[in-house]
């Protein structure tokens, strides 16, 4: 009897414990699931039997995902931490996925030689190593190298029906369905089915002699006999798939996934979406692709027919949306919940039994002979030798592709951050992080803090999530205009969640949270800054939970662990008791070389697309042969602040040198030039004349505060073959003055004097600045209803304010409560007047059926009411403020142009550059306030210089005004009118005429409130 061992998996272990082993230090925790993993696991190493957590999403279960790897990774770190967990668990991940190639291979080639080069091979397959070192999914690595240890269990179950088979077959089924719930369900599809197939051929043709002499009868007589087998197996698997993760189910059942599909890359069309088909179908497959006809050619063989079958199936339903084949054999709603690429994950894994057939064959066997007799020893190995460099080099391009193109910022030391939460109780609020990556999980794992965010979309509980296209709001620009305007709803209603603290590691998102009301706290040592909310009500002390029975937990708790521990005792009682594993069937003889022409062809088929692509793509994407090319590399590497290259596609004979450009780019501001992404770009060329052309270039652009659309002419020139773009002139302004000083007041706020974590003392509260609602309506305009008013700090030091509207029936039912977005000022110097406008706006297709287009933040959703409002209250918070006060903007040159747009200038006349000026517009009739607006100036304005402005005054005709009184209008508790007399006492109520223009004939009044990004 022949072992089963073989040394070629010897050699494989070893490779794989040094590459893999080596390679995960530098990339397991760069990966996009890794982090959340540990979080999971923390989860159980702090609770192991509670199965809700109040971390994310204002609270969600954990029996959304199978718990085992998680439990696994609890357990190791108990030993050492998390991080010793997380790369104790993947070593021995790797060493069961190679055994698991092994076997499964044994099962379809009968040889271990050939088995043994399959194991080698898996360790530097490029979709192992993209699985691992890219995507970190550990339970489905998990999932499916237990999956390939099932399979030849399942074979010898059917082929000796000895019970010791099936208990082993039940035992790792268990424990893969608690590791990987979609793992088993399409497995049993995929790999188990065709694996019975394949035990009923063996069977047979060990009964005909041959696999000719199988015919359908054989076949099916063969089947007969087995049938109680095959059941046995089948109602086992069954019910350990239902009774492991019972919970799973259940909650499954009681809250299915009704939110909005996100988007993934493995639907899209891979001709279209080229860098989707390099990571979900070139990369998974590397050089599988070039030896598809012998894979092809082997599995449709009669023995492995079953095989091809399903391997041709899951290289279909890999191709995502490149044909609508996927689509119309998953369904709709399958299609749009399902990451397809876990199927071409799948066809490679199934093809790696084959490849290693036919490595051997090349390197060590009868293919090697004839190919030597056929090319020669030179190209022969030559031929080995471009085999070797493909390999090596989709696994080196694989394990580096973040090198190349990051998924992830840089590492965040999260220890600041930890502290910043532990200290003075800012852990009694909850927190969001923006720019932190899949990073955010890992700070969640360190601190007991909570975050209306998450990382594990399935698990989103909050309508405002649910109902969008995004998966975390700490990636929200990367959604465009979908993910900015899910992101408003959260900053603008803070107090809704108790979100009082924002980490922020891109300055993209500072427009957006400062002119919502949140102001910058402090800077970490890591450079992660820390912005504030005012006047946010902390977690109430008992949080909302969904708690299950207690069945439940003690399924969940204990079930998959007891199934590990049972399969480890049985592994280790069979390999005592039973003999070894033996050979038990005789090893299939090699194939013919008929597979030998098509080979030739087919790899002259890719060589001659890739040049095809590669010529076509220097056509279509090629940066300076046309016009319309250099245009859009231009924009792209200023998109990117690869301002040397921008630099480059300038022409030389104009004399810009790059640090004149560079100059130049410094001083130009704004929210076009230093928050924006570039969405989309159509460049038209307009007129040629030989060597130089016009182009025009229309723009979209996403900001954190609007979508902006920007259309310029470029002139272009040809020199040499080469298109270059001839640079504009700058603006000629200068200020007049060189040197100037200007007199301000600052304001300094101790805080806390006494070193103590008592209560703060009465002597460190800063007496709560005295503000005054001037006038407050509730207006209707078409369907939706609006708070609109005027509120004015009273008092001498500055203020700090937050707003919210509540709105009532006839019967006092409070039917909504919002705050102000854009249409207010936060922070109100002493005296000063503001508007503000307060939209009550329902969530996001809610009650209509969206899912299929794009959210558009700028579309107004009018909340629907059950009863009709009737009446609204105002609660006004205020705090001392010492920040963004700078007021030295003055509009000026004021007037209406003969289509009725107002025009005029921002002449900043401090010392500060505004990054981003913002113009409040009243509307006024008869000095009564009909609607509130806002516009952002697109430029910024540096000291001592101006900027033109154009806005386009809204129609407010249609508005009806319900109701107009202050009665029911309070500040920091007390009614307004008691503080009336206040306003009537104070003589010196100030109007200032620098940041506020009348223009008469409309009655529209402007106000400029500044954003300073360098402040």
């Amino acid at each position: 009897m022949k072992s089963l061992t073989s040394k070629y998996l010897i050699i494989a272990l070893g490779l794989g414990i040094l590459f893999h082993g080596t390679a995960m230090f530098f990339t397991l925790e760069e990966t996009y699931d890794a982090l959340i993993h540990l979080f999971f696991a923390e989860h159980y190493a702090s609770n192991w039997s509670e199965p809700w957590s109040y971390k994310w999403y204002t609270g969600f279960t954990v029996m959304g995902y199978p718990p085992l790897v998680h439990q696994l990774l609890a357990l190791l770190s108990f030993i050492a931490g998390l991080k010793f967990a997380l790369f104790t668990f993947t070593l021995l991940l790797i060493i069961l996925f190679i055994t698991g190639v092994y076997r499964f291979s044994l099962v379809l080639t009968k040889n271990t030689k050939y088995a043994g080069f399959a194991a080698v091979f898996c360790v530097f397959s490029s979709v192992y190593i993209e699985t691992l070192h890219v995507f970190g999914q550990l339970p489905t690595l998990m999932g499916v190298s237990l999956l390939l240890h099932v399979i030849p269990e399942v074979y010898n179950w059917v082929i000796t029906h000895k019970k010791r088979y099936l208990i082993s077959s039940l035992l790792l089924m268990a424990v893969m369905v608690c590791s990987h719930h979609v793992t088993p369900i399409f497995g049993m599809v995929f790999f188990i089915f065709p694996t019975l197939g394949l035990a009923i051929l063996d069977k047979a043709k060990s009964n005909t002699g041959s696999y000719k002499e199988v015919k359908l009868m054989h076949f099916i007589k063969t089947l007969w006999g087995s049938i109680k087998q095959i059941i046995g197996f089948g109602l086992g698997s069954l019910i350990l798939l239902i009774g492991c993760i019972l919970p799973y189910w259940i909650n499954t059942k009681n809250n299915p996934i009704t939110q909005v599909p996100i988007p993934h890359g493995s639907r899209d069309n891979f001709l279209e979406v080229l860098s989707s088909g390099l990571v979900f179908f070139i990369i998974p497959y590397g050089i599988v692709i070039c030896l598809l006809p012998y894979i092809l050619y082997r599995l449709f063989s009669k023995r492995l027919i079953c095989f091809g079958l399903s391997f041709s199936m899951l290289f279909l339903l890999g191709t995502g949306g490149t044909t609508p084949l996927p689509k119309l054999l998953l369904g709709e709603n399958a299609f749009s919940i399902l990451t397809l690429d876990r199927f071409t994950f799948w066809a490679s894994i199934m093809s790696f039994p084959l490849v290693g057939e036919l490595f051997y064959r090349l390197f060590k066997s009868d293919y090697k002979s004839y190919l030597r007799k056929q090319i020669g020893k030179i190209y022969y190995f030559g031929m080995v030798v471009s085999i070797g460099a493909i390999i090596a080099f989709f696994a080196v391009f694989t394990t580096n592709i973040g090198k190349f193109r990051p998924s992830q910022p840089q590492a965040i030391k999260m220890l600041p951050i930890v502290n910043f939460l532990n200290q003075d109780m800012h852990y009694k609020w909850r927190y969001l992080t923006l720019g932190f990556g899949d990073q955010m999980a890992w700070l969640s794992s360190q601190t007991n803090a909570l975050t209306v965010d998450g990382n594990y979309h399935s698990a989103r509980r909050l309508p405002e999530l649910t109902t969008k296209a995004v998966e975390r709001l700490e990636n929200s620009k990367f959604r465009g205009i979908e993910g900015i305007g899910s992101l408003q709803q959260f900053l603008s209603n803070s107090n809704k969640f108790h979100l009082k603290y924002v980490f922020s590691n891109d300055k993209f998102y500072d427009p957006i949270l400062f002119f919502t009301g949140w102001e910058k706290l402090v800077v970490l040592e890591n450079n992660i800054v820390v912005w504030e909310k005012q006047n946010i009500d902390p977690l109430p002390t008992l949080l909302p939970r969904i708690d299950v029975a207690d069945f439940q937990k003690i399924i969940w708790s204990f079930i998959p662990i007891s199934m590990l521990i049972m399969l480890l005792l049985w592994t280790l009682l069979r390999y005592m008791f039973f003999p070894k594993l033996t050979d038990t069937l005789p090893n299939v003889k090699p194939t013919s070389l008929s597979f030998v022409k098509p080979m030739r062809i087919w790899n002259l088929i890719v060589f001659l697309t890739v040049i095809w692509f590669m010529q076509s793509s220097f056509k279509t994407y090629g940066i300076q042969n046309t016009p319309e090319h250099v245009v859009k590399h231009y924009y792209d590497a200023l998109d990117f602040n690869f301002f040397e290259k921008a630099h480059s596609y300038l022409d030389m004979q104009s004399h810009k040198t790059l640090d004149q450009f560079m100059l130049e780019i410094a001083v130009s501001d704004g929210v076009l030039s230093s928050y924006a992404k570039l969405d989309s770009i159509v460049v038209k060329e307009l007129n040629r004349k030989g060597d130089t052309c016009i182009v025009k270039a229309q723009t979209k652009w996403i900001t954190p505060l609007e979508s902006i659309d920007k259309t310029e002419e470029f002139k272009t020139i040809k020199r040499k073959d080469k298109w270059y773009i001839i640079p504009k002139e700058p603006s000629k302004y200068i200020p007049s003055n060189q040197f100037f000083d200007t007199p301000k007041v600052e304001y300094y706020n101790q805080g806390r004097r006494k070193i103590t974590t008592q209560q703060t003392h009465h002597e460190d509260i800063l007496p709560q600045p005295v503000v005054y609602v001037l006038n407050a309506s509730l207006i209707q305009k078409d369907s939706a209803y609006h708070v609109i008013g005027e509120i004015q700090n009273l008092d001498y030091f500055p203020a700090s304010i937050q707003v919210k509207a509540e709105l009532y029936d006839g019967s006092n039912n409070l039917l909504a409560s919002f705050s102000p977005k854009f249409q207010s000022k936060y922070n109100l110097s002493p005296y000063e007047v503001v508007p503000f406008k307060i939209d009550f706006e329902e969530i996001a297709w809610l009650t209509t059926n969206k899912s299929s287009e794009s959210f558009n933040p700028q579309e107004f959703h009018p909340k629907e009411f059950k009863t009709i409002p009737n009446h609204f209250v105002i609660h006004v918070s205020s705090t001392v403020s010492t920040k963004n006060l700078y007021n030295a903007v003055q509009i000026s040159a004021v007037q209406q142009s003969d289509n009725q747009n107002i025009i005029g200038e921002l002449y900043n006349s401090g010392n500060k550059e505004v990054t981003i000026p913002q113009i409040l517009i009243s509307y006024k009739e008869a000095s009564r306030l009909r609607w509130v607006d806002h516009a952002f100036v697109k430029t910024s304005i540096r000291p001592h210089r101006k900027v033109d402005f154009l806005i386009k005054p809204k129609l407010v005709t249609d508005i009806k005004v319900l109701k107009s009184t202050t009665k029911d209008c309070f500040i920091n508790g007390m009614p307004n009118n008691e503080i009336e007399y206040i306003k009537d006492l104070s003589v010196n109520r100030l109007e200032s005429t620098l940041d506020k223009n009348v223009i008469q004939n409309n009655n529209i009044q402007l106000k400029v409130n500044n954003f300073i990004g360098n402040d």
